[in-house]
């Protein structure tokens, strides 16, 4: 009993740093609620918040693309309001490394 618990605890840990990282106050549920339920469920907890992740950091995405600006707009321009957003702690390290790649690399606004 005493393994599961601090398994479960370890999980709820992980799930609230990994919020923490992206900038989010909520992946499906709050910090809080992933804590409890993974202390009731374990780390069977982890897969459920694996699958609300994915989608949330593709909405985190499509969103930051937004407030840059499309094509239209220079790419200093876009790399200005990217390095704004980071440094006002509006986006996560994950995030705007990703945002960043697509920006060098040339992509379009991902689809949402």
């Amino acid at each position: 009993m005493a393994i599961w618990l601090l398994t479960a605890m370890v999980t709820g840990q992980a799930i609230v740093y990994d919020m923490r990282r992206l900038a989010v106050n909520r992946v499906g549920l709050s910090r809080t609620a992933w804590f409890f339920v993974s202390t009731c469920t374990g780390p069977f907890t982890i897969v459920a918040y694996l699958v609300c992740r994915r989608s949330v950091f593709r909405k985190l995405i499509c969103s930051v693309w937004k407030v840059m600006g499309d094509s239209t707009h220079a790419e200093h321009i876009r790399r200005k309001r990217l390095i704004a957003l980071r440094t006002n702690g509006l986006i996560g390290g994950p995030v705007f490394c990703r945002c960043l790649t697509m920006l060098e690399s040339g992509d379009r606004l991902p689809k949402s």
